[in-house]
């Protein structure tokens, strides 16, 4: 590109506005633990880094996760049951009643104890056509309008 002043041609020298990135290491970012260096018997140093926090504040942190608690093993009539209870009134009886009731996850109970209600209602709707649902819903708003000219 050439820019032109004062009737001279020069080209156009374009200038960076905006900071590279630095080739030097950042220096911020080092390790701030202590270490504790040792002199081996071949003359070789051994670096080693010391616990940001001494072993005796580590016993008195609280702990950050709870510890996994035991799930209950079910027999097979209490399974049996628990799809009696399902099968009955799903709508009372959720995954979460369930599992508060006998004691397990609520993963637990819908693999053993599915719900059929939806299945039912979907079995109730209409199947659908060669066209999607936003396909249909537009001819039937189409048709709507022709009744009313």
């Amino acid at each position: 590109m050439f820019s032109r002043s004062f009737g001279l041609v020069r080209p156009f020298v374009s200038a960076r506005t905006y900071a590279t990135k630095s080739k030097t290491t950042n220096l911020k970012m080092t390790s701030r633990l202590p270490i504790q260096e040792c002199q081996l018997a071949d003359g070789s140093l051994f670096v080693t880094r010391q616990p940001p926090v001494s072993p005796a504040v580590q016993s008195t942190a609280p702990v950050l996760k709870k510890a996994a608690t035991e799930t209950k093993v079910l027999s097979e009539s209490e399974k049996e049951e628990m799809r009696q209870l399902r099968a009955q009134d799903p709508a009372r009886w959720t995954r979460k009643r369930l599992a508060e009731k006998f004691g397990c996850s609520e993963i637990f109970v819908g693999i053993n104890a599915p719900t059929t209600v939806k299945r039912a209602v979907a079995a109730e709707q209409e199947p659908t056509k060669e066209y999607g649902y936003r396909r249909q819903l537009i001819k039937k708003n189409r048709e709507r309008r022709k009744e009313l000219w």
